[in-house]
C-alpha cells in the first residue's frame, strides 16, 4: 500500500480517536496502530521488541491513571521507540533525540535532501512524478471550477440559485487541520530520517577507554605521577571531611532530644543538598582524574582506593538521608516532594555505582551517559505504573492522625472518591467537606461526560467505589 495511502487512513484514525477527546482508550488503540505501521517498514525487523511493548505498555498506565505524568512518560517512549525504528543500536539518547526530531520535521528534511540530491536516479525514484501531477492537477482545477461558478453564477439566474444551495457548513475547518496534522505525523513516521552520520558518530564512542602503548604510559610517567599525588591529596581530604560529618550527623540523627518537625525538615533538605553538592563535585573529580592513561598507570592503587572510599562514604551518606525522609514521611505524611528525595536517592546510589564500575572497569565518559540516562528512562516508566495521587491519599488517611487535608485536596482528581468516603466515615471541618463534595462532583460529572475513545479504567473503579 502506498505511503500517503496508509498515512491518509491512519490520519482518518487519529481524528476518530483524539479530535476535542482527553486521552484514554484513544492512546492505546493509536499506539497498537503505530507499532503495526513500525513493523511494516523495511529496516525495521531488527527493532527491539522490547521499546514497542514499553511503548504500549505505557498507553496502559494512561488507560488506567490518566495524569500528566503518566502521558508524559507515553510520549516519550513513543519518541524512543521511533528513534529505534531508525536504528536500533543507537544509544538512549540518540534515540529520543531522533524520534523527537523524526515525528517533528521528518518530511520537511526529506523533501530537502531529494532537492539536494546529485543523483538524478534517486530523484526519480524517491519522489512521485504521477502523484504531484495529480495533486497539482487537482488543486488548479477546483481553483478554476470556484473562479467560473463565480462568473456563471452572475450569468445565469437558474445556475445562482443551484450554487446556493451549495452548504459547505459540515466541514469543519479545525477538523481538517487536525487530520492534516495527523497525516503529517503519520508520514513522518512512515518516512523516517536519514540520520546515518548522527548514528554513525554515535556507534563511534566507545564505552572502554582506548589502552594506550607502554611507549605512552612511560612517556607520560612524570604527569601522570603528578596526576596520582594530586588526586591522591584531593580525595583523602574529602574523604576525611566526609567521615566527620557523617559521625556528627549520625550523633544528630540518633540523639535521644526531641527534634522538632521544622529541624527535622530542614535536616533532611540540607542532606539533600549537601549530597547533592557531594555527587556532583565526586562525578567531577572521577571523570577528571580517571579521563585517560591514569587509569591504566600501574601505580594508580592509592587513588583508586582513596575514590572507591569516596564512593563508599557518599552511599552512607545516602543511607542516613534516606532514613531522615523515612522518618520525616512517617510523622507528617507523604508528598511529591518527600518521594522526590527517594527518587533523587535512588537515582544517586545508581550514579555512584555507575562511577564505580567506571574506575574499577576503566569505562569512558559516554559509558555513564549511556547507563544514567537508561536507568533514569526505565525508572520512569516503572513509575508511571503507580497511581501516586491515589497512593499519596491512601497513605496519609490510613497512617497519619490528622492528615493535611489541603493538601490532598489539591492533589489530581483521581483521589475525590477516597476524600469523599473518609469525609463521610470521619469527622472533617465543615468548610474541608464542602471543598471535597464539590471536588467529588465536578470528577463524577467529568468522568460521565467522556466518551468511548476517553474511556479509562477510573470508571471501573468509579463504579467499584460508589
Amino acid at each position: 500500500m502506498n505511503v500517503h495511502i496508509k498515512s491518509l487512513l491512519s490520519a482518518l484514525a487519529f481524528s476518530l480517536l483524539f479530535y476535542s477527546k482527553s486521552f484514554g482508550l484513544n492512546l492505546f488503540l493509536i499506539s497498537i496502530l503505530v507499532v503495526v505501521l513500525v513493523s511494516t517498514l523495511k529496516g525495521t525487523r531488527n527493532v527491539s521488541w522490547v521499546y514497542a511493548l514499553t511503548y504500549i505498555l505505557t498507553s496502559v498506565f494512561v488507560l488506567i491513571n490518566p495524569t500528566v505524568f503518566t502521558i508524559f512518560v507515553h510520549f516519550m517512549a513513543l519518541m524512543v521507540y521511533v528513534g529505534k525504528s531508525i536504528s536500533n543500536q543507537t544509544s538512549l539518547y540518540l534515540s529520543w533525540l531522533l524520534g523527537f526530531m523524526n515525528i517533528l520535521i521528518a518530511s520537511i528534511a526529506n523533501f530537502i535532501q531529494r532537492q539536494n540530491s546529485v543523483n538524478e536516479k534517486d530523484i526519480k525514484k524517491e519522489t512521485s512524478p504521477k502523484l504531484l501531477n495529480r495533486l497539482k492537477g487537482s488543486f488548479f482545477a477546483g481553483a478554476l471550477l470556484i473562479l467560473f461558478a463565480a462568473l456563471y453564477k452572475n450569468a445565469n439566474p437558474v445556475f445562482e440559485n443551484l450554487v446556493n444551495q451549495i452548504n459547505f457548513d459540515f466541514i469543519s475547518i479545525p477538523w481538517v487541520f487536525f487530520t492534516f496534522l495527523g497525516y503529517i505525523i503519520f508520514l513522518n513516521i512512515l518516512r523516517p530520517l536519514d540520520a546515518q552520520e548522527i548514528i554513525a558518530v554515535d556507534a563511534s564512542q566507545k564505552n572502554e577507554l582506548k589502552t594506550p602503548s607502554e611507549i605512552e604510559i612511560i612517556g607520560q610517567k612524570r604527569q601522570l605521577e603528578s596526576e596520582h599525588t594530586l588526586g591522591s591529596f584531593i580525595f583523602f581530604a574529602l574523604n576525611l571531611l566526609l567521615v566527620f560529618f557523617l559521625v556528627t550527623d549520625g550523633i544528630y540523627l540518633f540523639q535521644k532530644t526531641e527534634i522538632s518537625n521544622a529541624e527535622y525538615s530542614a535536616s533532611v533538605h540540607q542532606g539533600v543538598y549537601a549530597l547533592m553538592f557531594s555527587i556532583v563535585l565526586a562525578i567531577i573529580l572521577i571523570l577528571y582524574f580517571f579521563r585517560g592513561n591514569l587509569n591504566f598507570y600501574k601505580e594508580n592503587t592509592q587513588i583508586k582506593t582513596l575514590t572507591y572510599a569516596w564512593i563508599s562514604l557518599n552511599i552512607i551518606l545516602i543511607v542516613f538521608t534516606t532514613y531522615k525522609n523515612f522518618t520525616y514521611v512517617e510523622a507528617l505524611g507523604l508528598t511529591y516532594k518527600r518521594i522526590g528525595v527517594f527518587v533523587y536517592l535512588l537515582l544517586t546510589l545508581t550514579g555512584l555505582i555507575t562511577a564505580y564500575v567506571k574506575v574499577a572497569e576503566v569505562k569512558s565518559f559516554i559509558y555513564l551517559v549511556r547507563t544514567n540516562i537508561a536507568t533514569v528512562f526505565a525508572f520512569l516508566v516503572l513509575s508511571a505504573a503507580v497511581p501516586w495521587d491515589r497512593t499519596i491519599t491512601y497513605f496519609n488517611l490510613s497512617s497519619l492522625e490528622n492528615p493535611d487535608i489541603h493538601y490532598l485536596l489539591d492533589l489530581g482528581d483521581t483521589n475525590s472518591i477516597q476524600l469523599y468516603k473518609y469525609a463521610k466515615e470521619k469527622s472533617v471541618d465543615y468548610n474541608l467537606k464542602i471543598s471535597i463534595k464539590d471536588k467529588y462532583e465536578d470528577y463524577i460529572t467529568q468522568q460521565s461526560e467522556k466518551t468511548w475513545q476517553e474511556y479509562t479504567l477510573v470508571q471501573l473503579v468509579q463504579n467499584d467505589l460508589k
